[in-house]
């Protein structure tokens, strides 16, 4: 492979690495605003009721992330075009 075509390659992954660093920060953020606000309220009771109530700020957090994951696959195939995707293929 040309140095240039792994140089556009590596630009591309730590592009969307950073995306998805910065959806899941915001997914985070969403999460615990929730959880602080009542939205997602902590169960009183057994600890088996709190035991199981992980799973489902985990589902919220994955929920929330799912929802800009679009947004990242966008800017990926905007930057790809931007830089050329003849320049992506290995020759």
């Amino acid at each position: 492979m040309r140095p240039e075509t792994i140089a556009v390659w590596t630009q591309l992954y730590a592009a969307v690495g950073l995306l998805a660093a910065i959806c899941s920060g915001c997914a985070l953020l969403k999460t615990i605003y929730d959880v602080r606000t009542g939205a997602i309220s902590p169960p009183f009771g057994t600890g088996l009721r709190k035991l199981l109530w992980f799973p489902k700020v985990w589902l919220h957090f994955q929920l929330s992330y799912f929802c800009g994951f679009p947004s990242i696959l966008a800017i990926a195939i905007l930057y790809a075009n931007y830089i050329g995707f003849a320049e992506f293929i290995p020759s």
